[in-house]
């Protein structure tokens, strides 16, 4: 640590005070030196408390200096007004040095009767530690060993009585509440990580965890490979086993900041909020916790298909064999409404045919109404990104292919789900349907991995859609079609009046439309059986 911040020790990702006691008192305290875990690992915030703690020690050597002298000289008077100085000032300062975290909770009046005790019990044995320093006083120059005193039975009553919760059960309670109010996405995005977390950190008292616990679950996580949780079942590992091992390839920096950075965020604010009067630590912190594994930001963006993929995809032998196979609809009929709309692979496997696929009375244009607002498959939680609601006129290519005779022969039937084929996986309705296709590009040999240039799934399709719109001539912009707009219109002007305005200064439907039939790939396109 320079030398602009003294007494800081840099220890993991987090800082920690630091002092040498001096040779002559070293006696007194059986150590060489005070150490003292601070709650940030921000160097700024850490070094002002860094030089408080300093003058606390080294007014505490100074005055324990004061009193063995006076012990030397045979002052009994100054001895036992010196030993009181000393005993208040060494009880002052290793209560600042050792319990700075219960000071803090003190300020905010959260303090909970059971770290109340426990600092009761800490004194105590800091008592003890004071009797071996009278001892010292009054000749002895070597600390004898003592046994701390117990403390009274009054002070252990009420810690049986209201133990500390430990982890799990704050991280089920935690759960718990996504469960309740029926958020699978975020339950599925939470319930690996904090399993991890519990793990790593232990099931002990919340009133125990330390920020060197969070620092450290932070650091393994930097070592682990992405899908841990199956090399782990594998591989019969630990987690901490599985992050000692050497991997091509570790999670990413998006992962780790918007998967586990977040989900932490999440679990420490709410854990702070509801159990801070149970003793869970007020200063436990994600802040300065960075990615530091070798991965670069964005190297998993997908592009845009190139035309002699797009050719060898829509024209090859596979979608030959799904469009002569009426059985096989659904393979014909995702890739295609992905290329017409560059919508999201979940946006367009939940449409509801009974619902969202609509003609508009004034200008006859059908569409896709992209909406979480309708009724949905009683399986699925309906969702858009975005959380706009948006309509995307049908293609003139998908109605020429005869998309619209598919959406009756579904309808017919009763089905909620545009791909009834594909049964949703934990409430999305997309699951099965983003495998089969990444599946599809390996078969077809068109799967590319190069880093923030890969071909991997649907969102392909995105980048797809944008790009040949800007190629066309005269250019069209299709951020409107995708749901990618952002109205300047819109941009300056407050959320109620945004309410008002939105539906005002929307590109009507028959021109949207009109854009989009703009757009050709100049693809042979297959035409399906009925």
């Amino acid at each position: 640590m320079p030398s602009s911040a003294p007494y800081l020790q840099r220890r993991g990702f987090g800082l920690s005070f630091r002092i040498s006691i001096p040779l002559d008192l070293r006696p007194v305290f059986n150590k060489h030196e005070i150490t003292k875990a601070l709650p940030t690992a921000n160097k700024r915030q850490a070094a002002p408390m860094a030089l408080e703690y300093a003058a606390c020690a080294k007014r505490m050597f100074y005055n324990l200096r004061e009193a063995m002298t006076a012990s030397n000289d045979n002052e009994e008077q100054a001895q036992a007004i010196d030993f009181v100085k000393l005993q208040k000032l060494t009880q002052e300062t290793k209560l600042k040095l050792k319990f700075d975290d219960l000071q803090i909770q003190h300020e905010d009046e959260l303090v909970s009767k059971d770290r109340q005790h426990k600092v009761e019990l800490k004194q105590a044995r800091l008592e003890a530690e004071l009797e071996g320093v009278r001892r010292v006083l009054a000749g002895s120059h070597a600390l004898p060993v003592t046994t701390p005193t117990a403390p009274p039975k009054s002070a252990l009553a009420p810690l049986v009585s209201t133990p500390s919760p430990t982890l799990k059960k704050v991280i089920e309670s935690f759960l718990e509440e996504y469960k309740k109010n029926n958020k699978p996405a975020m339950l599925k995005k939470h319930q690996p990580v904090l399993s991890a977390l519990l793990e790593l950190i232990g099931d002990k008292p919340v009133s125990d965890i330390m920020q060197d616990d969070i620092d450290d679950f932070f650091k393994v996580i930097n070592n682990l490979p992405p899908r841990w949780l199956d090399a782990c079942r594998k591989q019969k590992l630990t987690i901490r086993q599985l992050s000692e091992c050497t991997h091509d390839v570790i999670i990413n920096p998006k992962t780790f900041k918007v998967t586990y950075i977040a989900s932490v965020r999440y679990f420490l604010k709410d854990a702070k909020k509801n159990w801070r009067s149970k003793g869970f630590p007020l200063t436990l912190s994600i802040e300065d916790i960075d990615y530091v594994g070798s991965r670069k930001a964005g190297e998993g963006k997908q592009r845009a298909f190139k035309l002699s993929e797009l050719k060898r995809l829509f024209e090859g032998v596979e979608m030959g064999a799904f469009a002569s196979d009426p059985a096989k609809a659904h393979f014909f009929w995702l890739p295609h409404i992905g290329l017409y709309t560059g919508a999201r692979v979940n946006e367009i496997c939940q449409l509801n045919p009974q619902t969202d696929i609509l003609k508009d009375e004034d200008t006859g244009v059908e569409y896709f109404w992209m909406t979480a607002d309708t009724k949905a498959d009683p399986r699925i939680d309906k969702s858009i990104k975005t959380g706009e609601s948006r309509k995307v006129p049908i293609h003139k290519h998908l109605i020429e292919l005869g998309f619209l005779h598919y959406l009756e022969r579904v309808k017919s039937s009763g089905a909620k789900l545009l791909f009834p084929e594909w049964p949703p996986i934990n409430r999305r309705a997309s699951g099965e349907a983003e495998k089969w296709f990444r599946k599809l590009l390996v078969d077809a040999e068109l799967r590319d991995e190069t880093p923030k240039g890969m071909l991997a799934g649907m969102h392909a399709f995105r980048h797809t859609l944008l790009t040949y719109g800007a190629k066309q001539k005269p250019p069209i912009i299709l951020t409107c079609v995708t749901g990618h707009e952002q109205n300047d219109a819109l941009s300056q002007v407050s959320d109620v009046a945004k309410g008002y305005m939105s539906e005002l200064l929307l590109t009507p439907i028959d021109e949207l439309e009109a854009l989009l039939n703009q757009l050709d790939y100049k693809l042979k396109l297959f035409i399906p059986s009925l």
